[in-house]
């Protein structure tokens, strides 16, 4: 008659308790210690021999979702890019068909005692493009978990000395949109306002613009000029760009100087445009 096993002791159990089973048919024991340990190893479980290595749920699913490593915001999804559908983590910014959003917004402001404007040379007399230093990045902002945002460098220096140059992060297509509020002295001056690759050498006009001028009659024509430029330009990530602005022209060939009054703000907004 077979033996119930609710006739067994139970015991706790040690390397020398023993085990009994059936090998190929045959009656076999092994004790407790036999066992090879190393199976066992790292209780909890490690992922290599199937387990996680943790023994709480939020752990657990940090372990395999290989948290750690893992970028901030990253999703779980399904790519379909390769011969079959696989689970894969990725950051909602890399998903296709998400737009990305870079955006930086940047002025140039005087400060105190209007220190930081100063007056362009007259291209006329031998003024060339000069880099407007714009100091006060607003806001600077990108959805982009890989690229990241726009670097912004303004050098600090006041006045002619302050330089300010703009990286861009990706490659790809950005929008550059400018605006200028300037005093035209003596009036009918040229005034350009362009974007520079340093990096690539390239130049893209943004701001073009011929003032009025009435002959015999300064400042009967337009002595206050208020410009809004915008153009595209392609950038290769990591190329440096500068806003760089000339004037030229006019009666008495005058030095054109940023205003500080109304309400519109020298600026500039760059967007990732892809």
């Amino acid at each position: 008659m077979a033996t119930k096993f609710s006739q067994f002791n139970a015991v706790g159990p040690s390397a020398t308790t023993e085990i009994v089973g059936l090998e190929g048919g045959v009656n076999a024991k092994f004790a407790v210690g036999d066992i090879d340990v190393s199976n066992l190893a790292g209780l909890p479980l490690s992922i290599q021999n199937g387990g996680t290595g943790q023994i709480t749920q939020p752990l657990a699913l940090d372990a395999l979702t290989d948290a750690a490593n893992q970028v901030a915001n990253d999703v779980l999804y399904i790519d379909g890019s390769g011969a079959s559908n696989v689970a894969a983590l990725i950051n909602p910014s890399q998903l296709p068909g998400v737009p990305i959003r870079t955006v930086l917004y940047a002025t140039w402001e005087p400060g105190a005692a209007n220190v930081n404007y100063f007056n362009f040379t007259n291209g006329s007399s031998g003024g060339s493009l000069t880099n407007v230093p714009f100091n006060t990045a607003s806001t600077n902002i990108s959805t982009d978990s890989v690229g990241g945002a726009i670097t912004f460098t303004w050098n600090g220096q006041a006045g002619a000395a302050g330089n300010t140059t703009f990286t861009m992060p990706k490659t790809g297509v950005y929008k550059i949109t400018l605006n200028l509020n300037l005093f035209d002295q003596n009036e009918g001056m040229i005034i350009q306002q362009v974007a520079v690759n340093t990096t690539a050498g390239v130049t893209t006009g943004i701001i073009y613009d011929v003032g009025l001028f009435q002959t015999g009659s300064v400042g009967g024509g337009q002595n206050k000029r208020v410009m809004t430029g915008s153009n595209i330009v392609a950038a290769t990530a990591g190329d440096v760009f500068e806003i760089q602005l000339i004037c030229s022209g006019g009666t008495n060939t005058p030095n054109v100087y940023p205003s500080t009054n109304g309400d519109v703000t020298n600026s500039v907004l760059i967007e990732y445009a892809n």
